[in-house]
């Protein structure tokens, strides 16, 4: 299953059955996993719920056979709403024959699993089509925060390209055959390909591939790419049944896990349902990247523009919302730009932005959103980031840019700095409009007490501890800070983390139990006194300005 990134396994799932004992056993399984679960008998509020509900689904688990509207007509009714159009949808049957399995496929399932499918088998194909929910999520938000800012619908066109590849090279001719013959798959563009294969080199929709190759071997397939974004669909073929490889294949990110003896009607049915999701992701992550490159960058810097900076906050706000997890927004603004500008030229200022750009995307995770805010402003937006990690990373951000210098045409030189504002979801506001006010506020709190340094919301306009003139003494005290910190990779985190674990694991009498216990309290009364002697080396710094 070619995927953002793996999503973890918890989620919010539909389930639909009219049978309440089912209902109550499968939810309560998937309940002790973790996963949010919403059940219901009736198939008519099932698609209210789908439709119009106020949170959407990562998945819908839909029993076959049902009294009021069986499972086949309630997917189609499902797939024809946009709301759930792209929600995966699994069929959950005590049937278990390929007519059926043809007719859910057709209908526009994802999947299916029989009521009598071991628990283990159930849960990873869950956890695999949640992940898959949850990034087809994300990439829609973001396809229509696009569709917004470029005003125009994009679309891509179907090619069925399906490459076989099989650690026997006669059974995998003899699979290629099976599939141009089949009727379904006429207009597919089938090959094979030798393992071990180069996947960049490869031109295809959906691979099909032994399991050996997939999870075997010093280069298994799916473990290097089963949750790449760029990647095809991954159909694992296994010589036999086997519950334990199947739940491997799911849990390492494929997209279905046959066997060679599923009959070719269905094998065509499963394979038409993987282009179909492989389709509709390669739709969604084209029109992204193609309007990112036409409408939400900045030409001067590279960066996100000002219009894809709002739609992107409102994106990643709701979905912190719907999550319930911390997000930070920090307003950077470049120090003493006019004078750049009017001592070297406005092409020393275009050439500070850059370089301010490039430290700062360089700087950046992956995953934080980026943008020229506005003239010397910036905006980032850090995903699941609570307002102890924003700080770091601001922190990490005002360094970066601290170095640069920035050049005249005709001579002359000046140092760049950076001054912030911070802002914190849920912990300063729920709201948009207030986080970037606050952050604001917080930026000018930055100007007006020195520049080159961050002010966060929560200190009410109040700065962090300033770097000194030449930058010499604060990296002294952001390493004492590390050092005292309660994050997992500092020193004195990790000797108390292992003297808890020492002394959990002695008896009282144990020579080791009262070791432990003496290097907890050392260790504790360490970071008390490497704390105080920074805050007081920080009074003197302040004293001193």
């Amino acid at each position: 299953m070619a995927a953002l990134t793996s999503f973890g396994k918890s989620g919010r799932v539909l389930l639909v059955d009219d049978s309440l004992i089912a209902l109550d056993s499968i939810g309560s399984k998937l309940r002790e996993h973790g996963v949010d679960v919403v059940t219901t008998p009736s198939p008519t509020q099932a698609l209210a719920l789908a439709t119009e509900g106020e949170q959407p689904f990562d998945l819908i688990i839909l029993d076959v056979l049902m009294p009021e509207m069986d499972g086949h007509e309630l997917t189609r009714r499902l797939r024809a709403h946009s709301r759930s159009a792209s929600t995966p949808i699994l069929l959950l049957t005590t049937l278990d024959s390929t007519d059926d399995r043809v007719a859910g496929l057709v209908a526009g399932a994802d999947d299916f699993f029989t009521k009598a499918a071991p628990d283990a088998e159930m849960l990873a194909r869950v956890r695999s089509f949640i992940s898959l929910g949850k990034m087809r999520a994300q990439l829609l938000a973001q396809h229509e925060a696009m569709a917004r800012v470029m005003q125009e619908p994009e679309s891509v066109a179907l090619q069925a390209r399906v490459v076989v590849i099989h650690h026997h090279p006669g059974e995998g001719e003899r699979l290629v055959g099976e599939l141009r013959g089949s009727g379904a798959a006429s207009e597919w563009r089938i090959s094979r390909c030798a393992p071990p294969p180069r996947l960049t080199a490869l031109d295809a929709d959906v691979l099909v591939v032994s399991y050996p190759v997939a999870l075997e071997g010093e280069q298994p397939l799916l473990r290097r790419h089963g949750f790449d974004e760029g990647a095809p669909s991954i159909v694992v073929l296994d010589e036999a049944e086997s519950t334990e490889r199947r739940v491997a294949s799911f849990d390492a990110g494929a997209d279905d896990y046959l066997t060679q003896e599923t009959p070719a009607a269905e094998l065509a049915a499963r394979l038409t349902s993987a282009l179909r999701r492989q389709h509709r992701q390669q739709q969604l992550r084209s029109s992204r990247d193609r309007a990112m490159l036409a409408a939400v960058t900045d030409p001067l810097t590279g960066l996100y523009n000002r219009a894809y900076f709002y739609e992107a906050f409102g994106v990643e706000l709701r979905r912190a919302q719907r999550y319930q997890h911390p997000m930070t927004l920090v307003l950077l603004d470049l120090d003493h730009f006019k004078q750049v500008n009017d001592t070297l030229g406005h092409t020393a200022g275009d050439e500070a932005l850059r370089e301010v750009s490039s430290r700062l995307r360089k700087t950046a995770r992956s995953t934080d959103i980026v943008a020229r805010y506005g003239g010397e402003e910036f905006a980032m937006i850090l995903p699941e980031t609570d307002l102890e990690r924003g700080l770091i990373a601001a922190e990490r951000f005002r360094v970066a840019v601290e170095g640069a210098t920035v050049h005249g045409p005709k001579g002359g030189s000046r140092s760049l700095t950076l001054s912030q504002g911070v802002a914190c979801y849920p912990l300063h506001s729920t709201s948009m409009s207030e986080l970037v006010e606050l952050a604001d506020a917080a930026l000018y709190a930055a100007k007006r007490t020195g520049r080159n340094r961050v002010c966060t919301a929560s200190q009410g306009g109040e700065p962090l501890p300033p770097a000194p003139s030449g930058g010499a003494a604060f990296p002294v005290l952001e390493r004492l800070r590390r050092l005292i910190s309660d994050d997992s990779e500092s020193p004195l985190a990790s000797v108390r983390m292992a003297a808890r674990m020492l002394h959990e694991a002695a008896t009282s009498k144990d020579a080791l139990h009262s070791f432990s216990t003496q290097l907890r309290e050392s260790s504790e009364q360490v970071r008390r006194e490497v704390q105080q002697a920074v805050e007081e080396l920080v009074l003197l710094l302040e004293n001193r300005r």
